[in-house]
């Protein structure tokens, strides 16, 4: 993974992004579910990071708050994309600490 992105240490889910704006406008999970057509339970899975935002959803979230579908997308790839980063991170972290786990080993043989 070889760009310019900067991943922080938690990735974001684009229904922490989508919870705080119906925080803020007032808007109940049952009544935008009605209004997008879809399940209360399902949205509550998308806010909770369970499920993952399609264009459908995305598209709907348009039409009904005025936020592009492009950019609960854009969320949804950088949350996926800081993921896999994330997880890379740990693993490379592990491999290192094994190799230096192995170093100290060796020295302690030695000695």
């Amino acid at each position: 993974m070889d760009d310019d992105r900067i991943t922080g240490f938690r990735a974001v889910h684009p229904g922490e992004v989508l919870n705080d704006e119906l925080k803020e406008r007032g808007i109940k999970q049952k009544d935008l579910a009605s209004k997008i057509g879809i399940l209360p339970s399902h949205l509550n899975e998308l806010i909770k990071g369970k499920r993952s935002f399609t264009v459908t959803i995305a598209m709907a979230l348009e039409k009904e708050l005025g936020i592009p579908y492009d950019f609960w997308m854009r969320m949804q790839y950088g949350y996926e994309h800081d993921c896999l980063v994330i997880a890379q991170r740990e693993v490379e972290k592990q491999q290192s600490s094994r190799r230096e786990h192995s170093k100290l080993s060796k020295v302690a043989a030695v000695l």
